[in-house]
Parts: structure tokens; sequence; C-alpha cells
């Protein structure tokens, strides 16, 4: 065998993309505790129960050690049509659950109800209307406090650290708005793109959405349809052939662009291509429709049943209540993007301006950083994730 040849079967994968990471293309196949065992961390799967029946998946990466010290639990919670595998995907060195976990913090991460690893029920079966009848209301409301109460339990805290990504920061919202005993039970909350405040949308493809919504879902509900983008094993398989890894500015990277924001320098081409396996991972059509709601809205509320008859049964008035941001009483440090088509700076700001416990807001120091970077960007760490771990180090020392 030649010496270039020999260079060629040493070479790790990541090196023939454009990718910081130390991942590869079998990534996307894999599941989230598979990622997890693949590189060499301890790994625990539970499972909790809301008070409604779901039954949901809780992957735990333990310290390693049995230290003296005594940290608080890190709950991580991902966003729309996503998984826990968002907190792992861009491999060891690099992703916010490994750096947690190299730290020595007790690391957690919530699938919630409706996504590929949570879709069990006490008595209801996963293709039935009944299951999907639920927007992020009730995921805030009834998921995020048993999840919480279950990792207290196991690890007899007191409180536990919150790290929010989207969606994962409108559910935290909900539960501390709606059942503000839990405000104790939490030390800190990290807000990455906190999802609470929709107007001012860039993206073309959500504001299509938004304008939509309705029409779409009662079109789906017509022919029996009550989830969205729902996981398939096929879908890598299928980006393999329409948007092949080593082709840079591919049909499925335009349209990622289109969506949460264009960063050519600072999206990793790899990580972007792996994410595909994992994401979609599925989501009742109400999610999107109560986003869709808030956007035309302006204000963060509860879901709008769209007669008045149905608002006054759930709600006792005609329109959805909003959501009291001023029982929301844990510290919160929010990060967010300049170049987020998304989520807006200026929706950013009014929430910060409603919060009553704000510690800090910190504007990424990249001013293309979008939607999926705080995820996928090839600088993640040295903009977001190691000042999170900073502000840790500080809150326990």
């Amino acid at each position: 065998m030649r010496k270039d040849e020999i260079e060629s079967v040493k070479r790790p994968l990541y090196m023939y993309y454009d990718s910081n990471f130390m991942i590869d293309e079998t990534d996307g196949a894999l599941e989230t505790s598979e990622l997890i065992r693949k590189y060499g961390y301890p790994i625990e799967t539970h499972k909790v129960s809301t008070s409604d029946g779901y039954i949901l998946s809780l992957t735990r990466i333990p310290p390693r050690s049995q230290s003296s010290r005594r940290s608080l639990p890190v709950l991580l919670v991902h966003g729309l049509f996503a998984s826990s595998a968002d907190f792992v995907i861009i491999g060891p060195n690099n992703s916010i659950a490994y750096l947690l976990a190299d730290n020595e913090y007790d690391v957690w991460m919530l699938d919630v109800r409706g996504n590929r690893y949570s879709r069990h029920h006490e008595h209801l079966d996963s293709r039935s209307k009944e299951y999907w009848d639920f927007s992020w209301h009730e995921i805030g409301y009834y998921d995020l406090p048993a999840t919480i109460d279950r990792i207290l339990e196991l690890t007899h805290s007191k409180r536990l650290y919150y790290v929010g990504y989207s969606q994962g920061t409108t559910l935290f919202f909900v539960m501390a708005t709606t059942r503000p005993e839990y405000n104790g039970k939490v030390a800190r909350m990290y807000a990455l793109s906190p999802a609470l405040y929709v107007q001012h949308v860039r993206s073309p493809i959500f504001r299509w959405l938004a304008e939509n919504a309705s029409d779409l879902k009662a079109l789906l509900d017509t022919i029996g349809i009550w989830q969205l983008f729902p996981h398939n094993s096929a879908q890598y398989k299928i980006q393999k052939i329409l948007c092949p890894s080593h082709k840079k500015r591919t049909i499925c990277a335009r349209f990622v662009e289109l969506l949460v924001g264009p960063n050519p320098g600072g999206t990793d081409q790899l990580a972007q291509y792996i994410i595909s396996g994992h994401n979609p991972s599925g989501a009742s059509t109400k999610q999107l429709l109560h986003f869709a709601q808030l956007n035309r809205a302006g204000r963060f509320q509860q879901f709008d049943y769209g007669h008045l008859n149905d608002n006054l049964i759930h709600y006792g008035s005609e329109t959805p209540p909003a959501y009291n941001l001023s029982l929301a009483t844990v510290p919160v440090v929010i990060y967010y993007g300049l170049n987020d088509w998304m989520i807006h700076p200026r929706n950013v700001i009014r929430l910060k301006n409603e919060l009553v416990n704000l510690v800090s807001i910190n504007a990424v120091a990249d001013l293309n950083f979008n939607h999926l970077d705080f995820i996928l960007a090839k600088q993640v760490r040295s903009l977001v994730y190691d000042k999170i771990l900073k502000d840790l180090e500080q809150l326990e020392a």
C-alpha cells in the first residue's frame, strides 16, 4: 500500500469535510443513546410519567467520578420538531451535554411528548387523535414539572439548572407562570433564542406557515393527520441521495438557510448534514398552530380554540389568557442571535423588559449567528457554551 493510501486510511472521516468537529456520517443514523455510548460517555435512560398519562424518555449522562463536589443537576430541553440529539450532535469537546459532563455536572436531557423517543401513553394509542390533542402549553404544564420532580427525586437535590433552546424556553415560561411553585426548584435558567414573542419573523417559510397554519391544520384534521414531520428512518437515506454530504450549498442547505437564517461562514457542513438524520423528530399540529397564533396575536398567550364558545368553555373568557411573566421569578440568562430569522432580536428585547429576575442578556458576538447555530455552529462552544460553563462555575463557587 502506498504512503498516501495509508494516510488516507488513518485520516478521521470528519477531515474529509468542512467540519470543526470529530464526528462522522454514521452519527446521523444513530439514536441519542447510541451517540453517547459511541463517544465513550456513561448513560442512563429513565421514564417519566405525567399526570395526564404521557410517558416520556429522559436521558442522563451521570458524572464519571464520585468526587466530593456536589453540583446541582442540569436539565437540557430541545426545540420544536427536535430531540435530545440536539445537545450531543456536534460531538465531544463541543456539544453542551458533553462539555457539562466533562466538567462533572450531572446532565439530563428530556424528550418531550410526541417526538421519536416519547410516543407512549398509559392508555392512548399514539396513532389516535386523542393522543395528539396537545400544544406546547401541555408540555410546559405537565411534562416539565413531572421531569423536574423525577430528577430531583433521583438525585436527592432540591433544585436544578435549566438550559432551554427555542421551544425549550417556551415550555419553561409556561411552567413558571402557570405552576409558579416550580420557580423554587430551578436555580438558574439559560434561555437560548427564547421563543415567547415571535413577531418580525424574517424566515419566509415560517411566515407562510404562520399565515396559513389554521387552514393547514383544518386540512390535516380532515384527512386524519394530527402530527407533523414524524421521524422516519428513511429521511437520512433520502438526503444522502438529494444532498450528498461532500457537496456545498445543496438544496437542503439552502432550505435550512431560508428557515433559520444564512451563516455560510459559521455553519458546519457535516454537522448540518448529520442533523437531518435526527430532525425533524415529530410534533403535534397544535404545537405549530400555537406558535402561529403568537405571531398573529403579538403576545405570549395560551392556545386560541378559534371559537368564542370554545374559549369560554376552556378559559371563562372569549380570548385566551396571556401568560403572566411577572410570576416567573427564576434568575434568567438570555443568549440570542442577531441573524436569527425565527426569533427577531426585537422580540428578545421585549422579553427582557418583562422579566422580573433577569441576570443578563447577551447578543452572540457573531453578526451572522442564526437560530440553528445554537446547536450546530462551528464556534458555538466559544461563543455560547463556554460562557454558560463559566457562569455555572461562578454559581457553584
